[in-house]
């Protein structure tokens, strides 16, 4: 049982590094956006638009991901696993456009994450460089995003009308309030690592890395993630 909470090789650290945040996404992907497709949230417009508040968590994500390795593959492995997951839904619902779409879109996210990071090479999550990697990968994805609806039929860049109610939707206002959550949620948390810092509260990196970055967590993370997705595409 040591051994399993004791990984030195490299590869297999990240491996499970990958598994676990890319299980969390998935998870999160499950629970948490699902809810989002609710009327209710529908009714709250821009601001409750699951392009708004899943993107924030998908990059944050994926910035602790590249902290933890500081490699780039691991961030685009990290969103293939993510996309698997919600592949998954294929067993209930069957193979169609709506069930891989979706999929395509994580990776998407994924790839876009990679450039930007790629770019600025931010060395802490919560930082100005980490803001602007944000802003540059949103934005990327969520063009890469419209062009794609122009190319499956959609005339997102051809006609006046549908540019102002999806193109300037997801390009501008989805994207500047994806922008405040993660600079709201960014000033939230750094004063929260302020506050524990002049506390002088301490806690054991190791054992909790060793907790979460194990061949057990990450399995089980990924799992549930799984599991998860499958269930709740019955309802």
């Amino acid at each position: 049982m040591k051994s399993l909470f004791n990984i030195t090789n490299k590869n297999l650290k990240m491996l499970f590094t990958v598994l676990f945040f890319g299980g969390m996404w998935g998870l999160v992907e499950a629970t948490l956006g699902t809810v989002l497709h609710l009327p209710f949230f529908d009714n709250i417009g821009v601001y409750g638009s699951s392009t708004a508040v899943m993107l924030p968590i998908a990059f944050y994500l994926m910035g602790l991901c590249y902290k933890k390795t500081n490699t780039l593959r691991a961030v685009a492995y990290m969103g293939i696993i993510a996309g698997v997951i919600k592949l998954s839904t294929f067993i209930v619902v069957g193979f169609t456009q709506k069930v891989y779409m979706p999929s395509i879109y994580i990776v998407l996210e994924s790839l876009a994450m990679v450039g930007a990071l790629a770019i600025t090479r931010p060395t802490k999550v919560l930082s100005a460089k980490s803001f602007l990697t944000v802003a540059i990968a949103s934005t990327s994805y969520l063009l890469v995003f419209l062009v794609v609806r122009q190319i499956q039929g959609t005339p997102i860049f051809t006609d006046y009308n549908t540019w102002v109610d999806k193109g300037e939707f997801y390009l501008f206002k989805a994207n500047a309030v994806m922008l405040l959550y993660v600079g709201v949620s960014g000033a939230i948390a750094f004063g929260v690592s302020k506050l524990i810092e002049a506390r002088n509260w301490k806690f054991n990196k190791e054992l909790g890395n060793k907790i979460l970055y194990n061949p057990i967590t990450a399995s089980g993370v990924f799992v549930a993630g799984l599991v998860t997705t499958v269930l709740l595409a019955l309802i």
